[in-house]
Parts: structure tokens; sequence; C-alpha cells
């Protein structure tokens, strides 16, 4: 990642911790990760953070994680959540409905799997 990705994903992330009012101190205590860690992220100081803490810092903060996904070009998307937990967590949606929201997209993947060949 460059260091303007590094710096975009820092604001992002600062701004959507400052829009719920919290302090770095409140991100790490719901992360688990280190005051110096956000600190640092943040500042934009990491080239390569990790994925899955990329990802853990989007849940906790509510944002879409294809936000910082778009910012570098894809290095999250392995390290997302299965579909079942992103849209229970995401739309709070019943058992039920992801079920259907599952179903519905397993669907679509057929149809273009066929349309491939």
């Amino acid at each position: 990642m460059t260091k303007e990705q590094a710096q975009r994903i820092g604001q992002l992330i600062a701004t959507a911790r400052r829009n719920r009012s919290w302090s770095l101190r409140r991100l790490s205590m719901e992360t688990g990760y280190t005051f110096s860690w956000h600190a640092r992220l943040e500042r934009g100081e990491y080239a390569k953070p990790a994925p899955e803490k990329l990802r853990r810092v989007t849940e906790v903060l509510g944002m879409d994680p294809e936000r910082i996904d778009r910012i570098v070009k894809g290095m999250m998307s392995d390290g997302l959540p299965g579909m079942r937990t992103y849209f229970r967590a995401k739309y709070e949606l019943s058992q039920e409905d992801i079920d259907v929201v599952e179903r519905t997209v397993e669907e679509i993947q057929r149809k273009h799997k066929d349309t491939e060949r």
C-alpha cells in the first residue's frame, strides 16, 4: 500500500471513530488492539496493516469494509467475514432472511458460472 493509501485509510478510520465520539483508548478497548497501534494506523504509518486487524476495526466502528478495500485495491477481500456474519452484523437480519440472501447469491453465482462455459 502506498503512503497516500495508508493516510486515506487512517483518515477514514479517524473520522468514523470521531463520529461515534470515541477516543483512541475506547477504540483500543473495543478492538483489543493497543492505543499506539490505532494511533499509528490513523496517522497512516502502516504500509501493510494486517487485513484481519483492519476488518476488526471496520466491524467495531460499523464501517463498510468495502470502503477500505477500494482504497487498497482488494487487499482486505480475503480477510472479510462470511456472508452470513456480514449480513447479520451489518443489517441485523434474521436467520431466515440471511438464508434467503445466501440462496439468492448462490443462484446468481450458478447463473454466472453457466454463462461462462
